[in-house]
């Protein structure tokens, strides 16, 4: 092969040969084929035709044998006549074949866009439309409700991390944090990864020796130590090197599948594991979809595959967030064909801005609000998708959008400058309520927040410098819907004594605050209805009462003095 190029100002040419003359054609093909299994090892591509990766690594390599033949046969031409044809013939066959097999996965690429298969794309997540109830999504229960976001799960991790000093200088934390369900709470989950490559030799004999757990509802945090579950370290992770990478080792015992970024999890025995998610296209890297997932023991290095349908329940996600919001936003897009995605745009709708984790039937659901293509500020309804099974629930309630709610809330406390977090969608008396945490500047929690998802300006706000005030804060947020946060809630009924009394006007309203002789405090509010009663309450009186029981001070609905005694 000759490659020109000018030279001096008479810009004459010279002819620059490319040539393996004296080099055996045998050593040439062995160095090719090892160069090109090196390339392989390193990059790991899936062997299948419907990826795009594919592509990118054999026409590349069909494209350096076709060079490699190009100067064979020219080297033929002024050398060795006799296998001048063999060389030509070869190049031509191989040149055509790329030129062939990159067009075909072009070809195929344009044909399977959403141009012309809409319907396709919409249908490939069955979304069903239901009624916001407790039949759909449960009372809120704040032990399985996440309200602490990834920000806030980062800096406890790295806290824990920071508290062991022999474990900082060779290991760091993960950036994973895997939403779970684990021991009938909500956690996320993340392990330790090598700190380089000389910190991998260093601990590649002995593994990772540990995981990060964080408690997204109250925030305790623990470092998990392998050996005190009685398991040795994991050797197979994605920030090992060669053979002990995760991908690496996935790709090489399933050379023709192909895996996106494996999610770590742990099951009820806290055992670690890595779920491995396995995906297909339509065409060439278009329309992708779950195929499966391979089960991985990052401990031994075995693995088990699993079709859809037939997960472990213990698993949270195999369907990634980014990849169900993609699909739900075809089905909003291209429900009714592509032309009128782009031009009547009747009906069409997307997702919101961003997602939230809801805990569900023991599974980890992600949440979304649905908008109308249209840039305002309101919902058309809210989408949940189980990231386990795909099941996924549509409902229809028009009301504020997630951007709005976290607006309404700041303004709430517009004088702190507190930072609203991407807000959850709860069940509060069967309605659906957005639950935030605002954070000062430093990024720390100091009050908590319920928006009305309907009507976004119905909003309270309550300290959160306790956990247990997210159930104060639901009693203040039913409080503002009737008036009074005991409204409906069940009675229980007691005979005590009094052993404290104390009236007191609070609001305008008069209302008794007593303790009876265990202690318990109680508090009554004087209306038409008791105030002959209240009016001659003394300590030391045997009364029956109806009351609603609170954390601090239970609220008497009803009370009788006991007569005869």
């Amino acid at each position: 092969m000759k490659i020109k190029f000018k030279q001096g100002k008479k810009k004459k040419t010279k002819d620059v040969n490319v040539t393996f003359s004296g080099i055996p054609p045998v050593l040439i093909f062995i160095i090719y084929i090892a160069a090109l299994a090196g390339f392989y090892y390193w990059q790991h591509p899936g062997l299948n035709p419907t990826s795009a990766g594919f592509y990118g690594f054999v026409v590349p390599a069909l494209a350096v044998l076709w060079f490699i033949l190009v100067i064979l046969r020219d080297d033929a031409g002024q050398h060795a006549k006799t296998t001048l044809g063999v060389w030509t013939n070869a190049a031509k066959a191989v040149g055509i074949g790329t030129l062939v097999i990159a067009l075909g996965a072009l070809v195929a690429f344009v044909v399977t866009l959403p141009v012309f298969h809409a319907t396709t794309y919409a249908d490939r997540i069955n979304v069903e439309t239901v009624d916001f109830s407790s039949d759909t999504i449960a009372e809120v229960d704040f032990n399985k409700t996440p309200i602490l976001d990834r920000k806030s799960t980062v800096k406890l991790g790295d806290k824990v991390m920071g508290d062991m000093p022999e474990l900082v200088s060779q290991f760091e934390v993960s950036s994973e944090y895997t939403q779970i369900s684990y021991k009938n709470s909500v956690y996320r989950v993340t392990p330790l990864e090598y700190a380089g490559l000389i910190k991998y030799f260093n601990n590649a004999s002995e593994g990772i020796p540990a995981y990060i757990l964080v408690n997204s509802t109250n925030g305790e945090t623990k470092l998990v130590k392998l050996k005190d579950l009685g398991l040795s370290g994991m050797k197979y992770v994605p920030s090992a090197y060669f053979n002990h990478n995760l991908q690496r080792k996935l790709q090489t015992d399933y050379p023709t599948t192909q895996f996106g970024s494996p999610s770590f999890e742990i099951d009820e025995d806290g055992h670690p594991w890595y779920v491995c998610t396995t995906y297909s296209y339509y065409g060439v890297g278009n329309k992708k979809f779950v195929n499966g997932m391979v089960l991985f023991d990052p401990i031994t290095g075995d693995s088990t595959r699993y079709a859809v349908g037939n997960f472990p329940e213990w698993v949270d996600r195999v369907w990634p967030e980014s990849l169900v919001m993609n699909e739900i936003d075809d089905n909003g897009y291209y429900s009714g064909g592509f032309l009128n995605s782009i031009f009547g745009q009747k009906n069409v709708s997307i997702t919101s801005d961003g997602y939230n984790y809801l805990e569900k039937d023991g599974d980890i659901w992600i949440y979304s609000g649905v908008t109308s293509v249209n840039n305002d500020t309101s919902n058309l309804g809210f989408v949940l998708s189980n990231l386990r099974t795909h099941e996924t629930l549509k409902f229809s309630c028009s009301g504020a959008n997630e951007e709005a709610a976290m607006d309404s809330a700041e303004g709430e406390v517009k004088n702190y400058g507190y930072d609203a977090t991407f807000p959850l969608l709860v069940n509060v008396s069967g309605n659906p309520v957005y639950l935030l945490s605002l954070k000062d500047s430093g990024g720390l929690v100091k009050m908590y927040a319920m928006v009305d998802a309907k009507d976004y300006q119905k909003v309270v706000v309550y300290s959160a410098d306790s956990y247990k005030n997210l159930s104060k804060l639901k009693k203040l947020y039913l409080s503002s819907l009737s008036g009074d946060e005991t409204d409906g809630a069940d009675l229980t009924e007691a005979n005590i004594t009094i052993k404290n009394l104390t009236l007191l006007n609070v609001e305008s309203k008069s209302k008794i605050f007593l303790t009876d002789e265990e202690g318990k405090k109680y508090k009554l509010e004087v209306n038409s209805g008791n105030e002959d009663t209240a009016a001659f309450l003394s300590e030391g009186d045997s009364v029956h009462i109806s009351y609603v029981a609170m954390d601090d001070v239970s609220v008497i609905k009803d009370i009788t003095v006991k007569k005869g005694e």
